[in-house]
């Protein structure tokens, strides 16, 4: 059974974060809904084979719609390469042009091939009721981050700033597109509420540049947010005192490490970790697994496999491979949405004492069917600042809501749901949320 992780995330002020963001490229929006061609889309289409990809529908709008392609196209052909039977690579390739960027596309329609000459048109940014969204980027290493900061719309003068840190794993939080998106939902809350946000999307993904994600480190992205930090702090309409951090899921480990040293007002976690990440696999594997329904001698067996496989891999910190060819039975369980450096570098933070040395309110939170984070965690999270900070920490339990703000009454029914489309969604969270960070904007 796999094991399911967490889905949810150098410059030096304002000007570096405008000129950086005249160089960064949007990415293009295409405009496709696909699929893989499998035997009957080939037989329909008299196809010679599965290369290619099916176009299920085309985006208003976009440079597809633009281009003339239509739902029912087989695509052949990008230019001069000839696709394959599989999606990734072709959404590989898509991922290498820009907006302004123009490509040949060869496809098949009723039977006959045609050529349509693809203009890339950028996505189009954020809009919303609630907040003026602007686009920009930082600078870190080798990498070009794209930011999005939000500002409440009729806002006058400084208003407070909450980061919004995600989840782990290779995805975009720049979805324009998507109003009803979690993401956007709770930007959406926080601006509604007077607050500023920012985000930042990861190396290699969304407009970022540099090197890919699969191949970044935890401490990278790390310093990539507090990079992006810096930069709003000295934007004109940000109040400097107030500065919040939301870090969800794996968001809530980065955290700590972000908000060292910064004058922090208040960080706010939902369905994180607090200790190392060898124990909490141990207890995420075990419990998914009785969930799952696994007989409790096959659990143990699994579980001696993957302690000793983890060890090597996180502690000795061996490359995969090399574990493997000692444990070749982990080959199943030695999957993770990042580079194995990655979760080497979070196997080897103290995140104890990394919550102990900041010196700020923090709220920890989890939802009650939360089969992917833990109580203890976040309750070790609070009693850590409070013992350094006495009374300057919460851990609030939330009922009927997972990992994924699904509405849930228990962990074997927020499984279920996440093998479905669309579940109901429960956000009473983003009250409590509000509610904590409203008290300590107003009592300074």
């Amino acid at each position: 059974m796999p094991t399911r992780f967490f889905l949810l995330l150098a410059l030096l002020g304002a000007p570096a974060l405008r000129a950086t963001a005249q160089a960064l490229p949007r990415r293009p929006f295409v405009g496709i809904d696909l699929r893989a061609v499998d035997d009957s889309i080939r037989r329909h289409h008299r196809l010679p084979d599965r290369n290619g990809v099916l176009v299920l529908g085309v985006r208003p709008g976009s440079s597809a719609a633009a281009a003339g392609l239509r739902a029912g196209d087989v695509v052949r052909q990008i230019d001069q390469t000839v696709l394959g039977p599989e999606l990734g690579p072709f959404l590989a390739l898509l991922k290498q042009y820009r907006a302004g960027d123009r490509a040949t596309f060869t496809l098949v329609r009723n039977g006959r091939q045609r050529r349509r000459l693809l203009t890339f048109r950028p996505l189009p940014p954020e809009q919303s009721p609630f907040y003026e969204a602007t686009y920009g980027a930082v600078s870190y290493g080798p990498s070009r981050l794209r930011t999005i900061v939000t500002r409440p719309r009729g806002a006058a003068g400084k208003v407070p700033l909450v980061l919004f840190i995600q989840g782990v794993g290779c995805f975009s939080i720049d979805n324009p597109l998507s109003r009803t998106e979690p993401t956007r939902r709770i930007i959406d809350s926080l601006s509604r509420r007077g607050y500023a946000t920012l985000r930042v999307d990861k190396t290699g993904m969304g407009d970022s540049q540099g090197p890919p994600c699969l191949q970044s480190d935890l401490l990278s992205e790390a310093g990539g947010y507090r990079a992006a930090l810096a930069a709003a702090r000295q934007l004109a309409f940000v109040d400097a005192r107030r500065v919040f951090i939301t870090g969800f899921s794996i968001g809530g480990v980065l955290a700590p490490l972000v908000a060292r040293g910064e004058n922090v007002r208040g960080i706010v976690v939902f369905g994180t970790v607090g200790r190392t990440f060898t124990e909490y696999l141990l207890e995420n594997k075990r419990n998914q697994s009785q969930l799952a329904g696994l007989p409790p001698d096959s659990i143990d067996a699994l579980l001696r496999t993957y302690s000793a496989a983890l060890h090597l891999l996180l502690t000795e910190r061996q490359p995969p491979e090399q574990v493997l060819t000692r444990y070749p039975a982990a080959r199943g369980l030695l999957q993770f949405p990042q580079h194995h450096t990655y979760m080497q570098q979070w196997q080897a933070l103290n995140l104890p004492r990394a919550w102990q040395q900041l010196d700020t309110d923090v709220l920890a939170l989890r939802g009650a069917a939360d089969y992917i984070s833990y109580s203890s965690d976040h309750q070790l999270i609070a009693d850590v600042v409070n013992r350094a900070h006495p009374g300057r920490a919460r851990f609030v339990l939330l009922p009927e809501v997972d990992h994924h703000f699904n509405h849930a009454r228990d962990m074997a029914e927020a499984m279920r749901l996440d093998e479905q489309p669309n579940p109901p969604l429960n956000f009473e969270f983003m009250s409590v949320i509000l509610r904590w960070l409203d008290e300590r904007r107003n009592d300074l």
